[in-house]
This record gives structure tokens, sequence and C-alpha cells, in this order.
């Protein structure tokens, strides 16, 4: 039996199976079937016109009710995406790059004057403890903190440079890592 047969056979066992036609007439077209002799013109007209009638339109529904289904578990994989995106937090990434930013804008203030040398009257500790205040933790460090600096040859000022250089290095890496990540999104949609 080739295949249209064995189509043609499932066809008929379905409409039987549904009580949908004769059932004598039907059983006989299986018989034919299964014999693998040819049907009449009229039986082959008459299992179309079944087959149009019942199977056709249940196969569409069947076809409509997978997509839906694929639709469904589409849609639920982005509300999936979009909760995890939520969890990490935008506003938290956004919100801890502000207060990166702030710092390092903070230690830059205290660079710059310390990289170019500009001498403030007296000591930069007794202009303004507002204007600079981290110079003001000259007071506070505990004798211990200032040996050990000491032994190194460390002042406040060179470590408040070099966490300042430290902070701008971390912007250049981060600027290549999101600029790498927006470029991968481009040429990969299924990243974004």
């Amino acid at each position: 039996m080739n295949t249209t047969y064995d189509e043609l056979i499932e066809h008929v066992l379905h409409l039987i199976n549904a009580k949908k036609g004769d059932n004598g007439r039907l059983t006989y077209i299986l018989s034919m079937l299964q014999e693998d002799r040819p049907l009449y013109i009229s039986d082959r007209k008459y299992l179309e016109s079944l087959i149009s009638m019942y199977i056709e339109p249940y196969k569409r529904k069947v076809v409509r009710q997978q997509s839906v289904e694929e639709l469904k578990t589409e849609l639920a994989r982005v509300k999936q995406r979009l909760e995890r995106y939520e969890k990490r937090g935008y506003k938290k990434a956004i919100g801890r790059k502000a207060v990166f930013f702030f710092v390092t804008f903070f230690f830059g203030w205290h660079a710059v004057v310390q990289l170019t040398g500009y001498n403030l009257p007296g000591n930069n500790q007794s202009v303004n403890p507002y204007l600079f205040p981290l110079y003001q933790l000259k007071m506070i460090i505990p004798p211990q903190v200032t040996t050990i600096m000491e032994q190194y040859n460390l002042s406040l000022e060179q470590i408040i440079v070099f966490v300042w250089g430290l902070m701008i290095l971390a912007w250049i890496i981060l600027g290549f890592v999101y600029l790498i990540k927006f470029m991968r999104s481009r040429y990969n949609p299924a990243l974004q």
C-alpha cells in the first residue's frame, strides 16, 4: 500500500469511529482500500466530500490550537525574561552607576587639585573642610594606618589620586563592556 491509501484508510477509520457518513458504505470503501483495489468514482467523491466536511476542519482546528499554544509558550518566555530583567533591576543598575559616577567625581575633585599641583594658600585642610573633605581623613586615620602608609612612602593625597585613577579605568572598562554588548545585540537579536 502506498501512502495515499494509508491516509485514506486512516480517514475512513476516523469517519467510522466518529459515526460520520453511511457506516455500510464506509466499511465497503475501507475493505476496498485494504485490499489495494481502486475505488469507484462515486465512492471516491463521497469519501472526498466527507473528508472535506469533517476531517479537514478538524485538522485546521488542531493546527490553530497548536499555533495558539506556541504563542502562549512564547509569551510565557517573554514574560519570564521581563521578570528576570526586573529582578536584576534596571533602576538598581542605573542607581549604582549614578553613585559610582558621583564617587568618581568626588575623588576626581580632590585628585585634580593634587595632580595639577595647585597649592592653595597654606594647607589644603585649612582652606575649607567642606571644599576638600577627603583631606580631612588625615585627622581621623588611626596612627597604625599612618605608620603603614609611611612605610610604603604613601601619602593620603597619593592614595586619593590612585583610587581616582582606578575608578577612571573602571569607567573605561565598563564602557567597552556595554559597547560590546550593544554591538552583539545588533547582530544577534536573541541576546537582547
